[in-house]
C-alpha cells in the first residue's frame, strides 16, 4: 500500500511539473512589432490614413494602414512590409472597458500573426478640458462620458518636451498566431507635435484635425495553452485525491 502510495504521488508531482513548464508554440515571448504611419486624432476617433509608400492594400473601409521595421521574434518576418490597422472610436471600442476587436491589426505578407485589441486604459497625467498651463495632461471631454468612464477621461497622455508635445496612449489585447497559439500584448501609440504645448495639440485635435505621423511599440508575453491549464488541473487533483486518501 505504501508503495502504490508513493507511486502515485509521485505520478502527481510529475504531472505537476510538466502542468508548470510552458508547452508553447512559434509565438516567441518577448517578441516586439514597431510600426509607423499616419493618423488623424479627433475629440473620440482616430483614424488611421492609407499613405504608406508602396502599399498596395489600401484603400479599405474604416482602415488605415501601417508600416513594420525593426521588429524581433515572431514579428521579424514582416520587417519591411505591411499591414492594415482599423479604425478606432469610442461607439466600437469603448475606453476603459474589455471589448473585442478581433482583426484590428493584420499583415498583408501572410496571416500567420494576428492581432485584436481588447483594452483601451485611461490617461494618466493630470486631467483637464484645455491643458491651459500644463506641461503635463490627459484631456477630458463630455463626448467621453460612458459608465466606465464618468469623467470622460480621454486615453491620451500629452508630454510637453524638447521638441513639442508627444501624444501616447496604451492599448492592450492578443496576438494570434495561425496555428492556434496566443500571447498578451501591450503597446504604446505615440505621435509627436512639434512646436507646440499640450493646449495647442489639444485645440487641434478638438477641430477633428489632429493630423501626425505616429509610431508604436508593443510587447508580447506568452500565455499558457489550454493543454498545459488541463495538466496542471489534473495534478492538482491527484494530489487532492492522495491527501483524502492518508486522512483516511
Amino acid at each position: 500500500m505504501l508503495r502504490s502510495k508513493i507511486s502515485l504521488f509521485g505520478l502527481a508531482c510529475g504531472v505537476a511539473l510538466l502542468a508548470l513548464t510552458p508547452a508553447y508554440g512559434t509565438i516567441i515571448d518577448g517578441s516586439q512589432l514597431h510600426i509607423a504611419g499616419d493618423a488623424d486624432v479627433g475629440a473620440n476617433f482616430l483614424n488611421w490614413l492609407c499613405d504608406q509608400p508602396g502599399d498596395t492594400t489600401c484603400p479599405v473601409m474604416n482602415h488605415g494602414d501601417y508600416s513594420v521595421t525593426s521588429s524581433t521574434g515572431s514579428f521579424a518576418q514582416y520587417n519591411g512590409s505591411f499591414g492594415l490597422i482599423s479604425n478606432i472610436n469610442d461607439a466600437s471600442q469603448p475606453l476603459n472597458t474589455v471589448f473585442s476587436d478581433p482583426n484590428f491589426m493584420t499583415f498583408d505578407l501572410n496571416g500567420n500573426e494576428t492581432i485584436e485589441l481588447t483594452f483601451i486604459p485611461l490617461g494618466t497625467d493630470t486631467v483637464s478640458p484645455d491643458c491651459v498651463g500644463l506641461t503635463h495632461c490627459t484631456p477630458s471631454n463630455p463626448a467621453l462620458i460612458t459608465a466606465n468612464d464618468p469623467g470622460g477621461v480621454s486615453p491620451f497622455n500629452l508630454d510637453q518636451n524638447s521638441l513639442g508635445t508627444a501624444a501616447n496612449f496604451a492599448v492592450e489585447g492578443f496576438v494570434h498566431d495561425s496555428n492556434g497559439q496566443i500571447g498578451i500584448l501591450t503597446g504604446i501609440f505615440s505621435a509627436e507635435f512639434v512646436g507646440k504645448n499640450p493646449a495647442q495639440v489639444l485645440a487641434q485635435i478638438l477641430t477633428g484635425n489632429g493630423e501626425s505621423t505616429y509610431s508604436a511599440n508593443f510587447v508580447v508575453a506568452l500565455a499558457p495553452e489550454p493543454m498545459t491549464l488541463a495538466l496542471m488541473g489534473s495534478g492538482l487533483l491527484a494530489i487532492g485525491l492522495i491527501t483524502r486518501r492518508r486522512k483516511k
